[in-house]
């Protein structure tokens, strides 16, 4: 697990309501990890949920809503985190959507899955960086194996030229979060902390059936990878882990001057604020 003066590791888990991301905060519960958890819904749906949680064996859990949709709601997000605690040992970026079928864009002006799958996460770990130092702690994005065979035009994030697809801007949102986990590990201003990506498998979720004809492994799969990668000791320095084992990404995010062009575009789609641009 990452570095910790504590036994009991705070986890932050996005998209903790349904899918690989219900099953992962199951996981984290039986570890008897302090849970902050977080989801679209409103809480008053939620009730059930915690509770199972803690009679699975969560030190302590807390809900918090956001909707991806808006990036001031992952602003907002990381001040209530804040408010909670003052570390994250891990912070499991697993909130993801899929492509829909035409090309959308949010408020913010950005196309929307991106938005949601990678803009979200990395303006949310940006601003919880404070916290992630504080515990020498980690973040593991929750990518997928499609990102293999993506391409990304850093000029063109939001697709405005680039030809759309829903599995295409999928792809492209995934391969961006992997070249984000190495990013961090790599080139992010002192002091970093450890970060990692993770394809939890092809897994049976809505999210799959969105977008592609196949029937998955259950969702109980994908977590156990997921947390795996949350708690395993050592650390990952930027990896990215096909299921459970390390393996070779997109070449693009093992490009280092590529990584620092998108992190340039990246930031200047996000809330200014000079003391996260590379």
């Amino acid at each position: 697990m990452a570095s910790s003066s504590t036994t009991r590791p705070t986890v932050v888990l996005t998209g903790a309501t349904s899918g690989i991301g219900e099953h992962t905060a199951h996981l984290l519960a039986t570890e008897g990890a302090r849970l902050i958890i977080h989801g679209p819904q409103p809480p008053r749906g939620q009730t059930s949920l915690l509770d199972r949680l803690g009679q699975m064996g969560a030190h302590d859990v807390h809900y918090l809503q956001a909707d991806f949709d808006r990036l001031a709601a992952a602003d907002t997000l990381a001040g209530h985190i804040a408010d909670l605690t003052d570390r994250v040992d891990v912070l499991i970026n697993n909130a993801g959507r899929p492509g829909p079928p035409t090309r959308q864009l949010t408020g913010d002006g950005n196309e929307r899955t991106l938005q949601t799958n990678y803009l979200a996460p990395v303006l949310l770990t940006a601003r919880l960086t404070p916290l992630l130092r504080t515990a020498h702690g980690r973040v593991v994005h929750v990518s997928s194996a499609t990102h293999l065979t993506a391409s990304l035009d850093v000029d063109d994030l939001t697709l405005h030229r680039t030809p759309y697809s829903p599995a295409g801007a999928y792809s492209r949102s995934k391969l961006a979060l992997v070249a984000h986990a190495r990013w961090l590990t790599d080139q992010a201003p002192e002091p970093r902390f450890d970060a990692v990506s993770v394809h939890p498998g092809v897994i049976r979720t809505p999210l799959l059936h969105a977008m592609f004809p196949i029937e998955g492994d259950p969702p109980p799969r994908g977590a156990h990878h997921v947390v795996q990668a949350a708690l395993a000791t050592g650390a990952w320095n930027g990896q990215y882990l096909d299921e459970d084992t390390p393996a070779r990404p997109n070449p693009l995010a093992l490009d280092a001057h590529w990584r620092n062009r998108l992190m340039r575009h990246t930031f200047r789609l996000l809330p200014h604020d000079p003391s996260h641009a590379p």
